[in-house]
């Protein structure tokens, strides 16, 4: 039995009390986090030889995401409106980052008055598993994060899914922002509501569905990154490209090697408003076909997911051959877009150029390990078992830009499109294995 507050001096029996006869919402009442709130109805209930309750939940969270340059700038508020209510900020973050912007964020919290609490924990591939998760927990729990309070997770894609799976476990559901510094989180996994962690050899096997209340994307913080992260980064923005939008695609054909060059526009032309704009309209886009993707489809109810386009066979072989993520993902977009043509979905020209704007923007089309039918279709038969029972392989379809889903790829069709591949890449630069040279040193 609860009491509410002096103004309604009344004592309350249920839920059902307060909103019936006080026509009080709970969630304004007593709400647990302000970022969500869920629903339910008794459709049916039955008393006879059994008991049965027939019920529906629904579950509704509420996320912005901001594209946002200088966001550690000491006049910037977003980040401190977040946190002068609750206090304080507790702060995770990749231990590379933190050495790289350290300094600026503790600045930033000074300036505005609220204490910083950091918590800073490697974030390699190899990091990525439930060992570092546990770490995160506990130190969750030594400093009594609550379930109203935002972690402020920082750092690329590695620190992104960790982080965030750390929040969705602890205390079943605390809210986090994510400060995206790499491409890679600034566009795919910073804002995706699917936190993971690695098992033996297999990609994102544990996880829990979770997406940041805030998601900020700063292209200034693209400064720092080597260039092979910049080129497996924007690996995730082609795959939209390539899937929902093709002035996206157009705008990488045109751009995408300056884009690597100048690192979005934060060296050499960091003066060049004309090229900062096109910079963020490509990040922009990127974010709004993925969004519009994922997040009507929170817990992956359906796998009609354009985003998994070059992830069907992929997260078998990744962590094996050693790729880096956008390598091992445009080996499995070049790869789709020739089995795409091997079904009739695509023209040649269509093929081509896909491949051909992979290659452009330097990243693998080809690797021997597509020589190995037999993993090949071990990595296939995973994805099936983890997708419900359905293949539903992203490819392009009619044209690029626009999707299909191939539910079935027989072993002996398999084969012969990976062969066919392959040869297709013998006449490519190194035969179109630049990720063969790429192993796990940045995430």
């Amino acid at each position: 039995m609860g009491v509410i507050a002096n103004s309604i001096p009344t004592l309350i029996q249920s839920e059902q009390d307060m909103t019936t006869e006080f026509n009080v919402d709970p969630h304004i009442l007593y709400p647990t986090s302000p970022y969500c709130q869920s629903t339910g109805t008794i459709d049916n209930v039955r008393d006879g030889d059994t008991f049965e309750i027939e019920a529906a939940m629904r579950f509704e969270t509420r996320a912005s995401i901001k594209v946002i340059d200088g966001v550690l700038e000491l006049g910037q508020p977003i980040l401190a409106d977040v946190y002068k209510p609750l206090g304080r900020c507790v702060y995770l973050v990749d231990r590379t980052l933190y050495a790289l912007f350290g300094q600026r964020l503790k600045a930033y919290f000074a300036y505005h008055d609220i204490p910083l609490i950091v918590l800073e924990y490697r974030a390699w591939e190899e990091d990525k598993n439930l060992r570092t998760v546990q770490r995160i927990l506990e130190d969750f729990r030594r400093l009594g994060v609550g379930r109203n309070e935002p972690v402020l997770v920082m750092g690329g894609g590695v620190i992104a899914d960790i982080g965030g799976l750390a929040c969705a476990m602890y205390n079943r559901y605390p809210p986090y922002v994510m400060l995206c510094t790499s491409i890679v989180s600034g566009i795919d996994a910073g804002p995706s509501p699917r936190t993971c962690c690695d098992a033996g050899n297999h990609k994102n096997l544990y996880g829990a569905y979770q997406a940041p209340v805030l998601t900020l994307t700063d292209r200034t913080f693209f400064a720092t990154l080597p260039t092979g992260c910049l080129r497996h980064g924007v690996a995730e923005i082609l795959k939209m490209a390539i899937m929902r939008d093709f002035e996206l695609f157009v705008l990488l054909e045109e751009h995408g090697t300056e884009l690597i060059r100048t690192k979005f526009a934060t060296v050499g032309r960091a003066d060049d408003k004309a090229f900062i704009n096109v910079c963020n309209r490509i990040i922009s886009l990127s974010l709004l076909r993925y969004i519009e993707a994922e997040y009507v489809n929170l817990f992956e109810t359906h796998q009609m997911r354009p985003h998994a386009y070059g992830h069907t066979w992929s997260p078998g072989f990744e962590l094996p051959t050693g790729l880096l993520h956008g390598h091992a993902v445009s080996i499995g977009m070049a790869f789709g877009a020739t089995l795409a043509h091997r079904v009739d979905w695509i023209d040649s020209q269509q093929r081509d150029r896909i491949i051909r704007l992979c290659g452009l923007l330097e990243l693998a089309t080809h690797h021997p390990v597509l020589d190995d039918t037999e993993m090949i279709w071990r990595c296939q038969q995973s994805m099936i078992q983890k997708r419900g029972g359905h293949l539903c392989a992203p490819l392009p379809m009619n044209a690029i830009g626009w999707d299909g889903y191939l539910n079935e790829v027989p072993k002996n069709l398999l084969g012969e499109t990976l062969a066919l591949h392959q040869k297709i890449g013998t006449g490519l630069p190194r035969g179109g294995a630049q990720g063969n040279r790429m192993k796990l040193l940045f995430n």
